[in-house]
């Protein structure tokens, strides 16, 4: 009996180490992503010095990738700018499909599970 507990006790522990692994994983990501839209420049700067730190790149090659990437960034921006209102309309479309599926207690939940990952799911609009 001792050693089936001891084996209960490990796998509860292997458990919830997976578990928290999982929810940790998930919170990280979001930062992660959250901080690219709303800040693009920092993701162009970690770029820059992965590049230079692998690639060894002299001072003129740097100047040069930082031109790239700016023109990059800039570029994109302009293409989130044009499409947005696609996306805002192709999603807005999306949830009034699944929202007139749906029973009127699941029409709540989901409005609940909206409003929960509003923040989230939210656009930013990027610093540069």
């Amino acid at each position: 009996m001792k050693t089936f507990k001891l084996l209960l006790l490990v796998g509860l522990v292997f458990l919830a180490g997976v578990v928290a692994g999982v929810v940790g994983t998930r919170i990280a990501v979001r930062h992660w992503v959250h901080s690219a839209i709303s800040r693009p420049q920092m993701v162009q700067t970690a770029i820059e010095r992965r590049l230079q730190w692998q690639l060894q790149l002299d001072a003129g090659q740097q100047a040069q990738v930082h031109q790239i990437l700016t023109d990059a960034r800039r570029q994109l921006k302009e293409l989130r700018q044009e499409y947005r209102p696609q996306v805002v309309e192709i999603v807005s479309n999306a949830d009034a499909k699944i929202s007139a599926l749906l029973t009127p207690a699941q029409q709540e939940r989901f409005e609940q599970m909206k409003q929960r990952n509003r923040a989230f799911l939210r656009p930013v609009e990027p610093g540069q």
